[in-house]
């Protein structure tokens, strides 16, 4: 199998600039990640995304994208569904619980299918973190609920829709964010709980990794288990992740360039390698942060990676009544309408 560097890069606007291509066209990173910034219109996101995929040495690089509905949603035009937060399923689930998975399915599957249709390969969804009352908003309603086995079983719908639609799900972020009290995108957080409790409330909605080919993790500190951040901690990737939840999958960082990590771009890289992180994310599309990490980024190892492609293979679109699903949905005003695919 051929070497594939260990990181998931990001373009800075709607196409590839000269500078970009020329880069590019040189390295052989796993995939790339799309953002608001990178989204016009449907026609052109197409574009970017067949561009991205000629752009490098890697022929399977693969499309990533945060589409969680709600608040975090990057394509945000009238060619796509404005999908609900996740709690929204939560807040069904405690009145009707069969219904509620039901309609977080569709839901997920309707939104997947949308990706696979401009050719997005994974989808940075389902959010396990629970949601807390005390804690910052930045997880809020992308939460589907604070009861552990309200958040497992919705995210177990939401991911198996995502894969009959022909999506990977990247369940996140490990190994939980909602306690929260601060936004890690903007400072570094830390969660005083032991492992003890955590693996009776916020771990739980994880278990669905066992059937999961990759996790995203939190930049979050967890004192009473490691004095490092999740993301350099081989205490939580290596020995909770790895040996405890038995996961084969690949472990991705949340985005090196959020502040909650402090120190220069090339440190971070080799923190989180050492840490237990298969892959490192780089999501602010400066192509001058990209050259200088780039001479530390690490090969893929062929152990995780074989088992990734094996997975990978199972996971096929099934076609599915979307019309159904479509009216469904409106039916129950969790969408207002929906493009024809």
């Amino acid at each position: 199998m051929k070497q594939i560097d260990a990181i998931i890069l990001s373009c800075f606007g709607y196409e590839l600039t000269s500078n970009e291509k020329k880069f590019f066209k040189n390295i052989n990173p796993f995939g790339f990640v799309l953002f608001k910034r990178n989204f016009k219109n449907k026609k052109q996101i197409k574009q970017l995304i067949q561009n991205l995929k000629k752009a490098t040495l890697n022929p399977d690089l693969l499309i990533f994208i945060d589409q969680e509905g709600g608040r975090v949603q990057r394509l945000d035009n009238h060619e796509f569904t404005k999908f609900p937060p996740q709690m929204t399923f939560g807040n069904i689930y405690r009145k009707n619980k069969k219904k509620a998975l039901e309609l977080a399915y569709k839901s997920a599957f309707l939104m997947g299918e949308q990706l696979k249709e401009i050719c997005i390969d994974v989808n940075f969804s389902p959010v396990c973190d629970l949601f807390f009352d005390n804690a910052h908003k930045v997880i809020g309603d992308r939460s589907f609920g604070s009861d552990p086995e309200l958040v497992l079983n919705l995210s177990n719908s939401f991911c198996k829709a995502l894969q009959d639609s022909g999506i990977i799900p990247v369940p996140k972020h490990f190994p939980g964010h909602g306690r929260s009290k601060f936004d890690t995108h903007l400072r570094s957080s830390i969660i005083n709980e032991s492992y003890n409790d955590l693996i009776k409330t916020d771990l739980v909605p994880f278990k669905i990794l066992d059937k999961s080919l990759m996790v995203m993790l939190a930049h979050i500190k967890y004192p009473l288990i490691d004095s490092k951040v999740a993301t350099y901690s081989n205490e939580i990737i290596r020995n909770i992740l790895r040996k405890k939840f038995k996961f084969k999958g690949l472990v991705i960082s949340d985005d090196i360039s959020m502040k909650a990590i402090k120190e220069d771009l090339q440190t971070k890289v080799t923190n989180c390698y050492e840490g237990g992180c298969d892959i490192v994310m780089y999501c602010k599309g400066d192509l001058n942060d990209i050259k200088l990490i780039y001479p530390f980024v690490q090969i893929l190892e062929n152990k995780v990676l074989n088992f990734f492609y094996n997975e990978k293979k199972k996971i096929i679109l099934k076609r599915k009544n979307n019309n159904k699903f479509k009216s469904d949905l409106i039916e129950y005003n969790l969408i207002n309408h929906a493009p024809k695919s």
